[in-house]
């Protein structure tokens, strides 16, 4: 009997190239790591809309520009237009002094309004109330901040006024600030 040696086809040698090659690869690859990337920066353009307080998912409307020493009034409501719960801190300031901050949870579409007393000797004097909201929901959240001028009107011109500052939550849970306007501080 005689031995031969037989010679693989061409197709089988070819297959047995590239699966060499293919390891060969594979394993330089693990040795060395690729030609990947750790980090990658893109530039992409934000569009914001932007709207009126009156339109804002968080809406903030001055309601009075004129308040009377001593009344409890609403000056400012803030309304919840997002989709679902939104908690809300609203704070009071007055010549810089912060006032309690006020703390409610507002269901889709309620309103909130904010109420001061003012008190002032003077007729007329002009008072800059500044309002600082935050307010965060189901993955929402939210920041407004706003000053009104308002004007105390001193019920009594020859400026005999009695000044009783307090801060109240009256039966209807509006919240109440008292500021004394005629040395602009916020007693709480």
């Amino acid at each position: 009997m005689s031995t031969t040696s037989r010679t693989p086809p061409a197709r089988v040698s070819a297959l047995r190239t590239l699966s060499v090659l293919l390891a060969f690869t594979a394993a330089v690859g693990l040795v060395f790591g690729t030609a990947g990337f750790s980090a990658m920066e893109a530039d992409r353009g934000l569009a914001v809309n932007v709207t009126d307080d009156e339109d804002a998912y968080l809406g903030y409307e001055a309601v009075t520009d004129t308040v009377e020493s001593g009344d409890p009034t609403v000056v400012v409501e803030y309304h919840n237009r997002f989709s679902g719960e939104l908690t809300l801190d609203v704070t009071v300031e007055a010549g810089g002094q912060r006032h309690e901050d006020v703390n409610v949870t507002l269901d889709q579409g309620e309103e909130e309004p904010i109420e001061v007393t003012l008190t002032c000797s003077d007729a007329d004097e002009e008072v800059d109330l500044r309002f600082v909201a935050t307010g965060n929901g189901s993955g929402v959240n939210v920041s407004l901040e706003r000053t009104h001028t308002v004007t105390c009107e001193s019920p009594d011109t020859s400026g005999n006024t009695t000044s009783t500052n307090s801060t109240t939550t009256n039966t209807t849970g509006t919240n109440t600030s008292t500021v004394d306007a005629s040395d602009l501080t916020v007693v709480t």
